[in-house]
């Protein structure tokens, strides 16, 4: 909630006036404790205060901020750099509204080479884990399968799982058809298996001249001493490496190190930024992301390269064009993060300077494409729902039930249209009798936020109509928090014996103070949004609670004590019936009619009915 600039300036120049003068982070919070940004400084006390002293020289965005701000805190850090590892990690924590926030926190595909086992192997993963013992290779923007296929098939390297590799006594299918020399029953020695890694790692790292070279030598040897079988192996290694690198027959750089080139674009409200990956001297792919521009546009630049290698792979070299400040102290904190050098480097040089127009190039044109592109989702909600900025984060809540009994309620979090799995939660009403999903929703809201950790969504949603959203509204406000909400109500199908057809009702949304619900046209990126934000919800309660469910009917289940009665039949009976309570009170025939014998039947009705009279 917006406040006037004048109140805002008075009451955090007195805050901030007793601040320390040493480096450290700062973050401001809203009136409902929810952090809106994190910074560094050198000078904590004259950074912030900065933002107060003069408002009507500040951006118009860095003034929308300031009218929200209601409260800041601060952390001192020895040094700089100190300073910058907890901006990092902060903001990588909290994702606050005013940083830089990656819309895609997917990666792109890397190999790596495990050696935490004596024999290595080779495995496709999406996380980057910086360990001694992993040695990552990429990233790969396209054809990651073809290039895993080809480094079984060519340098014969294991891929099964330490489990298999330690339980087989015979060789498997791979070594039948020669994509593995069989390791894992001792028809190949340690030494001779890390040769073949050795040139695996020379083909990943680009270099296939050398490789090349030392496999048409091992083929000659081979020749010489009449081992035509692995001379013909070795040929056949050759002609596979030339057939995979045949396209890629322009060198972009000479250097035969891992650079990424960064490249931008910058627009009224967003950045465009491009990476583009070379590896081994060729161009290995790009990576494309699009954030808005942050306060303080001199950091965009920074700020982009702490949130893109939090969760890319860091290269040797990093190309830029222009100088930013604090480059030297970011150079030290990435080398520092992968322990080995890394130069962020202002590149001046032909080849160079055409690789950085390249990533400019296609930054401005990617950028230009997707101006063509209809609204997002969010852009969406924010017209329709009258909101101030679109809702980059959105929770669902949705109530489950059994029988009255063992209610649940799910809240998932959604960022930037993406579920974010992390923050899923599985509440159990404490307070509530029965099934009652408006003293439910009204329990978890209040749960939810009344505390200012984790930090609130811009956008709550409620699986349900108006008395669901009642109970949320209410809930939030004696929490006294100000964050938008609605409910998404399902269609309705209505029919009647008079006429053929069923009629189906569209999805209504429902808002606070409008008594008329918001009904949007199917297929509309808004509903789409909000139905996959409700739908998720809903998966996740009825699966945890199913599961739940299912725990708690088979621990201390009179059933358990029966003879003849196995998993299978307890789980096909609690299917059927629904509870020990149904099972007891149906007939043999019923039993039987679920697949239990006559025999078994009378005895779980005899064994069920002295069971009661034991409990009474």
């Amino acid at each position: 909630m917006s406040r006037p600039l004048e109140t805002v300036q008075a009451e955090m120049l007195e805050i901030i006036k007793d601040w320390p003068t040493q480096p450290g982070v700062y973050i401001m919070r809203d009136i409902s404790k929810r952090i809106l940004y994190v910074g560094k400084a050198k000078n904590l006390r004259s950074r912030v205060k900065s933002y107060f002293l003069n408002p009507s020289a500040l951006t118009p965005k860095t003034r929308i901020l300031v009218q929200k701000v209601a409260s800041a805190e601060f952390t001192v850090t020895h040094s700089e750099l100190e300073a910058l590892l907890l901006e990092c990690n902060l903001i990588k924590k909290h994702r606050p509204r005013y940083n830089i926030r990656l819309k895609d926190d997917k990666n792109f595909p890397y190999v790596v080479l495990d050696f935490t086992h004596p024999f290595p192997q080779f495995r496709v993963t999406r996380k980057v884990v910086i360990s001694p013992l992993l040695n990552y290779f990429g990233p790969f923007s396209g054809g990651i399968r073809d290039i895993s296929r080809f480094l079984l098939k060519t340098f014969q390297i294991r891929d099964c799982s330490d489990a298999k590799f330690k339980n087989r006594t015979r060789p498997c299918l791979n070594y039948e058809i020669g994509t593995c020399t069989g390791p894992c029953v001792g028809l190949v020695s340690e030494e001779n298996y890390a040769k073949q890694v050795r040139e695996a790692v020379l083909f990943l790292k680009g270099k296939k001249q050398v490789l090349v070279q030392a496999l048409k030598k091992e083929m000659a040897a081979y020749s010489e001493r009449m081992e035509y079988e692995y001379a013909k192996q070795t040929r056949d290694k050759i002609a596979g490496i030339a057939r995979l690198t045949e396209k890629q027959n322009a060198v972009l750089v000479d250097k035969l190190k891992d650079i990424d080139v960064i490249g931008s674009f910058e627009a009224e409200h967003e950045i465009q930024w491009v990476v583009l990956f070379i590896r081994g001297g060729f161009l290995a792919g790009r990576r494309a992301e699009k954030v808005r521009i942050p306060l303080n546009s001199e950091e965009s630049l920074r700020s982009f390269l702490e949130q893109f290698y939090s969760i890319s792979l860091i290269p040797e070299e990093i190309w830029i064009m222009d100088d930013f400040p604090e480059r030297e102290t970011l150079q030290e904190l990435f080398s520092q993060q992968i322990g080995r050098p890394v130069r962020i480097q202002i590149k001046r040089g032909e080849k160079p300077l055409r690789l950085l127009g390249m990533a400019h190039e296609n930054a401005r044109l990617l950028y230009l494409e997707g101006k063509k592109k209809p609204a997002s989702a969010t852009e969406e909600l924010q017209t329709i729902l009258s909101l101030p900025e679109p809702p980059h984060t959105i929770e669902g809540v949705d109530v489950s039930n059994f029988q009255g009994e063992q209610a649940a309620v799910a809240l998932v979090h959604f960022a930037d249209e993406r579920p974010l799995k992390s923050r899923y939660r599985l509440y159990y009403p404490k307070t509530v009798e029965g099934a009652n999903d408006f003293a439910s929703i009204f329990e978890v809201v209040h749960r939810r936020f009344s505390k200012a950790d984790p930090p609130h969504p811009d956008l709550l949603l409620i699986d349900g109509g108006k008395g669901q959203l009642a109970a949320a509204v209410r809930a939030l406000k004696e929490c006294g928090v100000n964050t938008p909400v609605l409910s998404l109500a399902k269609a309705r199908t209505e029919s009647a014996f008079t006429r053929k057809e069923i009629q189906r009702s569209d999805e209504r949304i429902f808002v606070p103070n409008r008594k008329n619900p918001i009904v949007l046209k199917p297929g509309n990126p808004a509903l789409a949004l909000l139905q996959r934000v409700r739908d998720e919800a809903h998966r996740f309660s009825v699966v945890s609670h199913r599961r739940r469910r299912a725990k708690w009917s088979h621990e201390g289940s009179p059933l358990e004590a029966i003879q003849g009665i196995g998993e299978k039949t307890k789980a096909k009976l609690l299917q059927t019936f629904g509870s020990v309570e149904n099972i007891r009170s149906a007939e043999v025939a019923e039993l039987i009619k679920a697949g239990i014998s006559e025999t078994v039947a009378l005895r779980i009705l005899e064994s069920l009915s002295g069971n009661v009279l034991t409990e009474e």
